[in-house]
């Protein structure tokens, strides 16, 4: 038995996995207030079937409400990975199609 969970922690070594059903915030440690429906985090990743998150105005370092965390359908990961790796590319000096202009332009509005 004890070989067997030997194995089974090694195979285990490499995967970080987590799901909350429900969290919600209430002037956390982060002063964040707000919730996270289904949420998976993968790989530090998180991915949540409804997600929002703020930060009231304290007067002092935040001057307005801002959003710290949103997601709808798993889609808010993907679309920073997106708008990442096309702004890479932007850097680096390769072109962007038309297309692509259009959606980081649009899509960058979202994280800022």
């Amino acid at each position: 038995m004890n070989k067997l969970l030997i194995k089974l922690e090694r195979k285990l070594r490499k995967v970080n996995l987590k799901f909350n059903l429900l969290d919600i915030f209430l002037h956390d440690g982060d002063a964040c207030i707000g919730f996270t429906f289904i949420e998976f985090i993968k790989n530090f990743q998180p991915y949540a079937l409804l997600a929002f998150e703020f930060r009231l105005p304290n007067g002092v370092d935040r001057k307005i409400l801002s959003i710290t965390n949103w997601d709808f359908l798993f889609l808010s990961t993907p679309i920073w990975k997106w708008i990442c790796n096309t702004n890479r590319r932007k850097l680096r000096g390769l072109n962007l199609s038309k297309w692509e202009e259009f959606w980081l332009k649009t899509l960058s509005k979202l994280y800022r």
